[in-house]
């Protein structure tokens, strides 16, 4: 008869450590899930910043373009083919700024989506 308490007291015991390790892997769980939301959102938060940075490349180059375009009408007004060079220069210049500001608050919205 003893046998079989000695028997019964190991087996609650490995229950008791199993009920123990399931509430030690839960709480394993949940702080492996607040680092990953967390990853996340840092994650996100670098997007943004490329996205922010991208879109001041884009404006950054309009403006190069548009001053190019300037610079070649002043200085090569009798020559027309400077001029025409540099009304492209310009109108590229216009086009890059508009798509820099029109296109970044469409990229952060996908990014902050999901």
């Amino acid at each position: 008869m003893e046998g079989y308490l000695i028997y019964i007291k190991k087996i609650v015991r490995i229950f008791i450590n199993l009920k123990n390790q399931r509430s030690t892997s839960m709480k394993n769980r949940d702080y492996l899930k607040k680092r990953l939301i967390s990853h996340k959102k840092l994650a996100q938060e670098r997007t943004i910043l490329a996205n922010e940075r991208n879109t001041l490349a884009y404006i950054r180059t309009g403006f190069t373009s548009f001053a190019l375009g300037i610079a070649l009408i002043k200085l090569f007004e009798e020559n027309i083919k400077y001029v025409y060079a540099g009304y492209s220069a310009l109108g590229i210049g216009a086009i890059l700024i508009i798509f820099g500001i029109i296109y970044y608050p469409l990229r952060k919205k996908n990014i902050l989506s999901y």
